[in-house]
Order: structure tokens, then sequence, then C-alpha cells
């Protein structure tokens, strides 16, 4: 009961339908079509993800090959992938409304690079919000997956040291997807990213400083690590906003007195030269964690020399660091050592007393804030000293 023409029609929309389908894989296959369409996709983006080849299908899955992130402002690629696997193809992507699978990377590369003001080439790869008072909030993702990288290597480079830091491979596991609060989030699964790795200065400074601010502005480190991750979750648009926690194991690291050390042996009595170096305790374990924009740690320990063959004063430290502004809230305690000189009264009657120390500032520019124990120590001092004066020990 349809007229000829009007099935001609159909006939001619249908097989048009038909072979758009059949040429879309083709059409977003081309490397250049698919670098404009991420770059509309992803407007804050101040980068462009080029790529050599790409493989698409309605079935078939998805293959990205010669992954580089190259910023607009002519400075060297600072992320740079040989393959992406993907487990789905175009269909079901599109029946799933923005599932891609399991993404496999293969041979990832990350060149994270810092400046004067320790501030990373990463952090200007996103344009800030236009409302720059206004704080970073999570967003949600169009899409959804499951994220397996293998073999990744992390180069990092400084201006105050002239070598650079690279990692051993990396393997990483975590999961995009919404969550009820109404954004997207990554979760990353336990880890154990390093075993035994180079304490070098690079990535004492850029990056362990967090988790062990002893270290932050180190003259010279030397040592080992080792780095682990419980897992965690960042929310999508705002990382910092999100938790997770780890051990970062210490073995045998020397490092080079920096601010912290130089202020506190400057606040401590006793004219104390400043040492050439500070040892963290062997085989510390030192437990971290972000939680409220802030980089929490405790269980460090490290020993500053005395005068003396084999005399040192050992300091725990615990508190935070911000990750936005690098601010300090760290106490320090201290045990004063038990066999001060006694000759000099004073810090005689000091031995064997603790004392505890705060410090605020900021990571590399610590400033010292003596707490009630030392009122509380200085008390007991005094009265000890009385009741020498008072017992007949003129001496």
């Amino acid at each position: 009961w349809i007229a000829t023409p009007v099935k001609a029609g159909v006939a001619i929309v249908g097989a048009a339908i038909l072979l758009g389908c059949g040429a879309l894989p083709w059409w977003l296959s081309q490397p250049d079509r698919l670098s404009r369409i991420v770059a509309s996709a992803v407007p804050e983006l101040e980068a462009d993800v080029r790529f050599e080849s790409v493989r698409l299908g309605w079935a078939g899955p998805i293959v990205l090959e010669g992954v580089t992130l190259v910023p607009r402002d002519g400075s060297r690629p600072p992320i740079a992938i040989g393959r992406i696997e993907g487990s789905h193809g175009l269909l079901a992507i599109l029946f799933s409304a923005g599932d891609l699978g399991r993404l496999l990377i293969r041979e990832m590369a990350v060149d994270l690079a810092f400046d004067e003001q320790h501030v990373s080439n990463l952090e200007g790869l996103v344009r800030p919000p236009e409302e720059r008072d206004a704080p970073p909030r999570p967003t949600r993702a169009a899409v959804r997956m499951r994220l397996e990288v293998d073999d990744a290597i992390v180069r990092i480079t400084a201006p105050w040291t002239t070598e650079p830091w690279l990692s051993q491979p990396i393997d990483l596991k975590a999961t995009l997807a919404p969550v009820a609060a109404g954004w997207s989030e990554w979760t990353i699964e336990p880890v154990r990213l390093l075993a035994d790795a180079q304490m070098d200065p690079p990535v004492a400074w850029g990056v362990l400083a967090y988790i062990a601010p002893v270290l932050a502005d180190a003259t010279r480190t030397s040592g080992r690590f080792s780095l682990e991750l419980d897992g965690g979750r960042l929310p999508v648009g705002d990382p910092a906003g999100g938790e997770f926690s780890g051990t970062l194991a210490m073995h045998e690291v020397v490092v080079g007195p920096g601010p912290l050390v130089t202020n506190l042996v400057r606040s401590l009595p006793g004219d104390l030269p400043a040492p050439p170096s500070i040892r963290v305790a062997d085989e510390s374990h030192v437990r971290f964690s972000l939680v409220e924009r802030r980089v929490r740690h405790e269980g460090l320990e490290f020993g500053v020399p005395l005068p003396g063959p084999g005399r040192r004063l050992d300091v725990r430290s615990s508190g935070s660091v911000g990750l936005d502004d690098e601010s300090l809230d760290v106490k320090l305690v201290l045990p004063i050592p038990a066999d001060l000189r006694q000759d000099r009264p004073l810090l005689a009657a000091l031995a064997g007393k603790t004392i505890s120390v705060g410090v605020a500032g900021k990571l590399g520019a610590p400033r010292m804030v003596f707490d009630g124990s030392i009122r509380q120590v200085a008390g007991d001092v005094a009265r000890e000293l009385i009741a020498r004066a008072r017992g007949g020990a003129a001496a």
C-alpha cells in the first residue's frame, strides 16, 4: 500500500544511514580529526592530544598508538603513551551510555619538571576557572572506565639538581565512575608503587617532602625508599579534595640539613653547631594520608648529630602539610639526651627531659613555635636547681 516513490525514498534513506554508520569508524579514525574532537570535549585543557594512529570499529577494540600530550605554550610534552587498547568497540560504548570498558596503557612516560618556585609543568595544563577566588569543585565525567597502567616510567627534573630522577616501572589500576554525590571519582586500588628506589633530590623535594617535611629544601639526599598506597579516591576536577593513605619506608636515608633542621638547632639552648647531615631512622616507616586537603604523616624519626662520638638528638615528627598552599602544621618531639655536659648546670638539668616544638610557615620556609612543654620543662629545671641549692649543693 506504500507508493513506489515512498519506498524508493525509504530505501535511499536507509542506505544512507547504513553507509553513514559504516563510515563513522573510518571518519573517527583520522588522527587529526580525533585530536580536534578531544579539544572540543575538554576545552579547559591547555594542550593538544595527538595520535600517530587510531583504529576504531563498531565491534572490535579501540586501539590508539603514539599518544602525546603537547602543551600549547611550546614546552616539552609531559606525557607520552606508546599504546592504549580498549576492551569495548563503538557499539558497546554507545549502548552502555559512555562505558569505555577496560583501557590498557603501555609504554607510558611522564616527564615531570619543577621550576624555581617548585611549580610543576603539569599544573599549567588545565586552564584555571574564571572565578579565581572560587574553590575547585568536583565535576561529573561523561564516561566511565577501568584504567590499567603497565610499566610506566616517571622522570623528574628540577633546577636544584643536575641529574634527573628516573623511577622503576610503575603499575597502577584505577576506576572512573560517578558517585552518589553527583560527581565522578577515580578509585585507586592498593599498589606498591616503588620498591627500594633511589632517594635523589628531585623526588625528595618535589614529591616526598609533603610526606616527610624534613626533606624540604635539603641540600643533598642519599639512600633508598619504598612507597605503597593503600588505595584512595580522587574526585574529577578537584583531586586535592580526595582521600588516600599509604606508607613511605626509608632505608638508610641521609639528608643534608634543610631549613627545618637548621632552624630547629638554632632554636635550642646550648649553641649547638649546625650538623653537616642528619640520618633518618633506619627502616623508618612513615604512615601518610590525604585528608581535608592536607597530607598528614606520623612515625617519622630522624637524628641530629651532637658533639662527641656516637651522640645525637633523636627527633620524632608528626603533623600535616597543606596540598594547596604548602602550609606547615607539624609537631617535633625531642627527648633531651641524659649525658649532657655536667659543667653547664642548665644543660645538665635538662638531661632526660622531653620537649616539643611546633613548626608553622611553609615548606622550605619553616618557623619554630615553642609550645607549653618548654614552659613545663623550664619550671621543672628551676625547681631542681632550687632544691639543690637548699640541699647545700653549693657547687
